[in-house]
Formats: structure tokens, C-alpha cells, sequence
């Protein structure tokens, strides 16, 4: 949207995919994720500034505040400086934009630690992790790393394009092909809620490559299998032998997001996430493993065709473009959006798998980088999340957690050691500090 010298407009509206996020969020649904690049060497804080600062200035569609219009929010160019700050115990808390100068995005240090905390209105998982890239590559080169982009990071001297501002929902969506498929509300993860909005994390790390094989050996992708597992994880500790309890006969709906960059030529930086769900009701005793991949398997084929994938995106964008909802203002619209997040929205799923896949990056900084992770919020009815990352030969699982017990990701993670595969946990311990 070409609106100046500079080839892009100083203002934007939120795409489809954002313009519920404010109205919904507040502090125990934060709709914030993170991703984590982890170093070999102590972050300095300086340098890791002057990264950002000129790495902003490539990423303009990230350098906004959010305001509020007539009709709908929108994004305006922010001016404020912006500063990287200490990472806090809170994990994928609220993003205040009063306390962070407008930003609605946070970058964090801690020891060899660089983080960096987004709300959904600004972008998915794609686009934070070019911005990731971008920022580590910059601090790599302050600290007089020799280092090459080999086409992989949009480096400071690089220009921002229009197609990186693209609402690739509107481009690609078909209004003949938005069928409303109605849903059933899904089985919730109960527990005893961790106070004052924090967030319990705890992260597995394996071998990239044991993990690859294990899911080829059952004739599945990654994805696939380990949502599969966590299902069968749900099932044997929360569901098996009461399975007749009447809340234990709602299906157990995992909600795995899609980049739809895969599947369409779009090279935007903001949104472009849709979803697939697995979907099984477990009023069983004697459901197993090989029966829920199965079905698992049936319902990511059907979900990941073209046409499922447009008439998703299509619905989402019918209803944004419906005549009333329009011409309804905001100060009202934020109410409505509210109410059916809380009653409809959130009921849906039990809980995300975001899988973000391997992380590309160019060879000469792969002496620099030891890892990479993934996470995002849990908030009041989807207590429980998770979040999946490669790099090289490290595979990292995170949950988060919006409750206490650990029940669920302890069986988890002991169903790969019990097969021998080696595991590094690490945890937050929020029960130590709440």
C-alpha cells in the first residue's frame, strides 16, 4: 500500500486474522507467544539495543501502536523509542502498551537468552520469527561476527516490500467457498489455577533427528504423531475409566495452527495462520495410540487440502466483511467480539500445538546459536499449551501452563523416555514464586 517516499503507509489496518485480539485479551488471556533463540555465549545487552534499534527500522510493520478508530483498531506508526529489557519470570504476559511505549511486542535478555514476545494482532509465528533472525544476525555482526545472509535474513540494508504488509487473508479468500461447519464445545484441561497470571512453563529437549525417525517409522509426520501422543496423554490422565462423567464425554479437540505461506504464494510478515483440529470424543476404556494417530492422520489429510483451507479462511473473512458488523462502532463491536469469544471461541479447543518447524539459518551463524524454542500463553479455559521448535539436531517441546499440576507433561515426556530416547528438561518452577 504504497503511501509515500518510502513505498509503505505510515498506518494499516489490522488483518483478519488480528482484529479480535483486542477486543478479547486482557491479563489472564494475553494472546501473546514467544520465540526464543538461545546462545552460545552471554548476551550483551548494548549491542543486543543497537540491534534492535536498527533492525526496527527494517521491520517498520512491527515499529506501530495500536489505536483505536470508529469502525475497527488499526496500526500507526510509532516514533517512541524502543528498549530491550531484562527477561522477566512472567512467562507470555500481557503486553501493556502504556508501560512499553506503545509497543505491542517485547525483546528480552537473560544470560545467553534473547526472547522475544509478540501479541497476535502484530504477527503469527512466520513473521516473529524473521524478525528473530533478523535481530540475532544483527547482534552476531555488532560483536563482529563474520557472517554471511545467504538469502535467508531480511538484513538491516534490505528494503521493506509491500508484499510484506499484505492481509493475504483478503487475497486469497473465496467468498463461494465459507460454509459455517458448526462445532461442538471441547473437553477442557481442569485444574488449580496459578495466581496473578502467571504461567508455568516446562520444555523437553530430544534429538531432531530420533524424533523425525519415530514419527516415519508410524507413518506420520512430526506433527502428526506427537499430537497423537499428547492426545493419548490426555486421555490416560484425565479421561480413562471416567470416561462416563458427563465432562469427560466432550470431544478432546486439538487445535494445530497452519502456515498457509506453504500453501499459498504469500510472502506477508503479518498473519497468515489457519488451523487444522483433531477431533475425538474418548468414552472409551480401551481407546489406543494406533487408533487415535489413525484418525489423527485422517483429519490432518482432510484439513490440509486447498479447498479446507480456503473455506476456513473464507468464513473468518465473511464475517468481517458482514454488512452490519461493519457499520456497527467499535465501542460496541469490542463488546460483541468479547462475549462470543468467551462463550463460543475459547470452548472449542482444548488446546494448541503450534509447531513452527525447523528453523533455517545461514551456516556462519550456526557456531553462534544452540537452540531455538517456541511457546505460547494458556489462559482460563485452554490451561494448557504447546509449543514446537527445531534447530539442527535440538528438538524442543514447551507447554505452558496456566495451572499447577504437571500431570499431563510429566506422562508425556516419560513416554519417550521409557522408549530410551535421551531428555533435557528445564522448568520455570512458577510454584516456587507465586
Amino acid at each position: 500500500m504504497p503511501g509515500n517516499e518510502k513505498g509503505y503507509s505510515d498506518w494499516f489496518k489490522l488483518d483478519n486474522a488480528a482484529k479480535i485480539f483486542p477486543a478479547v485479551s486482557n491479563k489472564i488471556e494475553t494472546n501473546t507467544f514467544r520465540v526464543q533463540f538461545a546462545l552460545k555465549e552471554i548476551v550483551d545487552q548494548e549491542l543486543l539495543q543497537l540491534a534492535a534499534d536498527a533492525i526496527l527500522e527494517r521491520y517498520p510493520m512491527f515499529k506501530v501502536r495500536l489505536k483505536t478508530g470508529f469502525f475497527w483498531s488499526y496500526l500507526d506508526y510509532n516514533s517512541s523509542p524502543f528498549y530491550v529489557e531484562p527477561l522477566p519470570t512472567q512467562v507470555c504476559g500481557q503486553l501493556s502498551p502504556k508501560e512499553n511505549n506503545g509497543y505491542l511486542f517485547k525483546i528480552y535478555y537473560r544470560n545467553k537468552l534473547i526472547t522475544l514476545e509478540v501479541f497476535h494482532s502484530l504477527a503469527d509465528g512466520s513473521g516473529a520469527i524473521m524478525l528473530m533472525k533478523s535481530l540475532v544476525y544483527e547482534y552476531l555482526v555488532l560483536k563482529g561476527c563474520k557472517l554471511s545472509p545467504d538469502n535467508i535474513i531480511l538484513t538491516k540494508d534490505s528494503k521493506p516490500t509491500i508484499e510484506e504488509y499484505e492481509d493475504s487473508h483478503g487475497t486469497y479468500y473465496n467468498a463461494k467457498n465459507r460454509r459455517h461447519v458448526p462445532e461442538k464445545k471441547a473437553f477442557g484441561i481442569k485444574g488449580t489455577h496459578i495466581p496473578d497470571g502467571h504461567i508455568g512453563l516446562i520444555s523437553g529437549t530430544m534429538s531432531t533427528n530420533e524424533v523425525v525417525e519415530l514419527a516415519r517409522k508410524n507413518e506420520a509426520t512430526v506433527t502428526e504423531y506427537l499430537s497423537a501422543v499428547i492426545m493419548n496423554t490426555i486421555y490416560i490422565t484425565q479421561i480413562q475409566y471416567r470416561e462416563h462423567l458427563k465432562a469427560n464425554q466432550k470431544p478432546v479437540k486439538m487445535f494445530i495452527p497452519v502456515n498457509l505461506r506453504r500453501h499459498f504464494p504469500s510472502k506477508t510478515l503479518r498473519n497468515f495462520t489457519n488451523f487444522v483440529k483433531t477431533d475425538m470424543v474418548m468414552n472409551r476404556s480401551d481407546i489406543t495410540l494406533e487408533e487415535i494417530l489413525a484418525l489423527v492422520k485422517e483429519q490432518f489429510k482432510k484439513g490440509m487440502t486447498k479447498e479446507e483451507l480456503i473455506r476456513k479462511m473464507s468464513e473468518n473473512v465473511a464475517f468481517e466483511k458482514n454488512i452490519l458488523l461493519r457499520m456497527t462502532p467499535y465501542f460496541l463491536k469490542k463488546y460483541v467480539l468479547k462475549i462470543g469469544y468467551q462463550i463460543i471461541g475459547l470452548s472449542l479447543n482444548t488446546m494448541s500445538v503450534t509447531n513452527i518447524g525447523k528453523t533455517d539459518l545461514p551456516e556462519s551463524m550456526h557456531p553462534y546459536i544452540d537452540n531455538v524454542s517456541v511457546a505460547a500463553y494458556s489462559g482460563k479455559f485452554n490451561t494448557l499449551n504447546v509449543g514446537i521448535a527445531s534447530y539442527e539436531d535440538k528438538f524442543k517441546i514447551t507447554f505452558t501452563r496456566s495451572i499447577i499440576e504437571t500431570t499431563i507433561e510429566r506422562e508425556f515426556f516419560r513416554f519417550f523416555t521409557d522408549m530410551g530416547m535421551k531428555l533435557e528438561i528445564e522448568s520455570n518452577y512458577v510454584e516456587e514464586y507465586v
